[in-house]
């Protein structure tokens, strides 16, 4: 049987209620529950980052892909970008919980787009904190 795949994409204005507003679109959207608290903690802090960093009142853009046990997700705005690097010489928290929280992430920039970037797969059992009998 073939897990169904979701795909979201909804503008959200700079404003820091965004962040709830990307949580609350992808738990409707079709988010695993299992996924549910990793997953908005990272897109919060994403948001919460662009928001921060983006010039004005210009839109951020999520977009995510969901299945059973996996979830990429996308903040895009039209900031500057930043070094991936730089988690490690910041004051805040964000970047750090994305890099220990995600199965991976990163940042591209092309055609004046910043684009932030994380999977959690529970597929591969990064998350499997079972312990042995």
């Amino acid at each position: 049987m073939t897990v169904p795949t979701k795909t979201l994409s909804v503008e959200l204005p700079s404003v820091t209620e965004s962040a709830r507003r990307a949580r609350r679109t992808l738990v409707q959207g079709g988010l695993d529950p299992d996924l549910d608290h990793t997953v908005s903690l990272l897109a919060t802090e994403l948001v919460v980052n662009s928001v921060r960093h983006v010039p004005g009142s210009t839109p951020i853009r999520l977009e995510a892909t969901l299945t059973d046990g996996f979830a990429h997700v996308e903040i895009i705005d039209v900031g500057p970008g930043f070094d991936p690097e730089i988690r490690h010489e910041t004051d805040g928290f964000g970047l750090r919980l994305v890099d220990k929280l995600a199965s991976r992430w990163g940042v591209e920039r092309s055609a004046g787009e910043t684009r932030v970037w994380f999977e959690v797969d529970r597929r591969r059992r990064r998350f499997d904190r079972s312990r042995p009998r």
